[in-house]
């Protein structure tokens, strides 16, 4: 009985003891789940790993970088290409080849010349005419004002310089000797090469024949007065624009829709403020060293492209607009001059598709 009375008094002291102890303990705080902060690169992983996948497309420019073709390098440097999921190249190759490169799907879009395009059909290559660059022929006749020279019909018998018996430039030629009554058998048309400038200033030929946008307002920046005749008033030739294969187009109209208007958006912007335009022309390699008159020079040939650039076609049906009375009308000029035209113009040969909805300007 002692025994168990010494037990029974035992235990209250015992838990008594206990709960002191406990109480005597510092607290642990109850576990929670923590997520620990994401190191820093592997955020960028995470977010390279979540981002669009930006579809790779390359376009063939022509021989080198230059600043007519700023709407492409402000729709890059302003993002409108990524914003449309696409990763541009600017890929610069001979131009009488780009037509076939971009049949061939080597490029997938390219900047050519519009008699080109014609040039391609009547060789069974094929191409779709995606969107017009130009909406005027680009092509003048140029001679110094002391020349005597006033109208085409006043070549008669002068000396021509052309960079060769190919290309737009000499077709251009043809046509405005056609559309005056004349014959290349009534003037002397000699191949200089890309002197025409040189050529005019220093009286080694009567008259040239260049783009319209470059070599008569490089000449005038050298203080000549000059007189310009220009093709497209007597010839109404498609002008310069974007082509892309005939497959591609007709597989991947996405891809060839979204090209197309962000170069759009480029083109509207170089509209409205040049002179960002000619900055963002100049972070292009081959260009970032214009400096001083050269740098005057080019700004002035810019501006004399955004007159070619836009019309009242494009105010009406918006920038890119392909007018399809002028591919009509070039056949027929091309076939009367005696250049290769295709029997009819394929259906597949241009499109306004892709280049409907930009902006009206």
């Amino acid at each position: 009985m002692a025994r168990r009375a010494t037990l029974n008094w035992a235990l209250p002291s015992m838990l008594l003891a206990l709960v002191a102890l406990a109480l005597a303990l510092p607290l642990i705080p109850r576990p929670t789940h923590i997520v620990p902060a994401v190191p820093p690169v592997t955020r960028a992983a995470h977010a390279a790993h979540n981002a669009p996948v930006l579809r790779r497309v390359t376009i063939g420019m022509g021989y080198e970088p230059s600043v007519q073709f700023a709407p492409f390098y402000v729709a890059a440097q302003r993002g409108y290409y990524r914003q449309a999921g696409l990763d541009v190249t600017f890929s610069y190759a001979n131009a009488p080849n780009l037509t076939e490169l971009a049949a061939a799907g080597n490029v997938d879009f390219a900047n050519t010349d519009g008699t080109e395009v014609i040039a391609a059909a009547a060789r069974g290559i094929p191409i779709t005419y995606i969107m017009s660059e130009y909406q005027r022929f680009p092509v003048a006749i140029f001679a110094l004002t002391r020349s005597g020279i006033r109208s085409v019909a006043d070549l008669r018998g002068r000396a021509i310089g052309v960079p060769g018996l190919y290309g737009s430039v000499y077709v251009g030629l043809l046509a405005a000797l056609r559309a005056s009554g004349l014959t290349p058998n009534d003037v002397r048309i000699e191949a200089i090469g890309y002197t025409q400038v040189d050529s005019v200033a220093l009286g080694r030929v009567d008259a040239a024949v260049g783009y319209s946008v470059n070599e008569p307002v490089l000449l005038a920046r050298r203080g000549y007065p000059v007189v310009t005749l220009e093709v497209s008033r007597v010839a109404n030739l498609v002008a310069p624009g974007v082509i892309t294969g005939e497959s591609f187009a007709a597989h991947q109209p996405t891809v060839v829709r979204a090209f197309v208007q962000a170069t759009l958006r480029g083109l509207a912007d170089t509209i409205r403020d040049p002179r960002m335009a000619f900055a963002a022309a100049r972070q292009v390699g081959g260009l970032t060293a214009l400096r001083n008159r050269a740098a005057d020079d080019q700004y002035a040939v810019l501006l004399r492209a955004i007159d070619f650039w836009h019309s009242p076609n494009t105010r009406a049906h918006g920038l890119g607009y392909v007018d399809p009375a002028q591919w009509q009308s070039s056949r027929q000029v091309l076939r009367v001059i005696g250049q290769p035209i295709p029997t009819t113009l394929p259906p597949t040969l241009f499109t306004n598709t892709f280049a409907a909805g930009a902006a009206k300007l």
